[in-house]
């Protein structure tokens, strides 16, 4: 029996993309050492839980203003109500008709009424009085504003010296 022969095969390849290659894996692995996964894990976990408390926070935000704007229809309702009443209120008062004094008042409130009366006709007067003034202020102006046309220069006299000559 022949003894088997290991033989190795050989094979021709260019060794400059395996030593790339080695370049590379050695790069992998230094920089595999500067990074420290456990903490890079850690700091993403961190990151998560601080985006989970983000959602959360927002939500219970959310709820709120959702609340409060649900309670809007009504608050409106109830300040349309009140708006309606104080409109009635004003067209109530301005429809009922000012009475003349009646004659059951006491004398004091006639005398009142009859000053009040005085001081309207004194205040008609006065405006009358103002009116005429501003009309005669505003006549003065527009005489003001006319240009004034340009002095003459004096005459001068001519000294008789000698007799004119015919």
């Amino acid at each position: 029996m022949p003894e088997k022969e290991e033989k190795e095969e050989y094979e021709l390849i260019p060794i400059s993309p395996i030593r790339k290659i080695e370049k590379r894996l050695e790069e992998l692995e230094a920089t595999r050492a500067a990074i420290d996964i456990k903490e890079f894990f850690s700091q993403i976990i961190d990151i998560i839980k601080m985006n989970q408390s983000l959602v959360e926070q927002l939500m219970r935000a959310n709820d709120a203003l959702r609340i409060e704007i649900s309670r809007l229809p009504s608050r409106i309702e109830d300040l349309v109500k009140s708006l309606d009443e104080l409109v009635g209120y004003i067209k109530l008062g301005a429809t009922e008709e000012i009475s003349p004094i009646p004659a059951t008042l006491p004398e004091t409130f006639k005398s009142l009424d009859e000053k009040i009366g005085q001081l309207v006709e004194g205040n008609k007067k006065m405006i009358e009085m103002n009116q005429v003034i501003i009309t005669s202020l505003e006549e003065l102006g527009k005489k003001l504003r006319r240009p004034v046309p340009p002095a003459l220069p004096p005459l001068r006299r001519v000294p008789p010296t000698a007799p004119l000559e015919r």
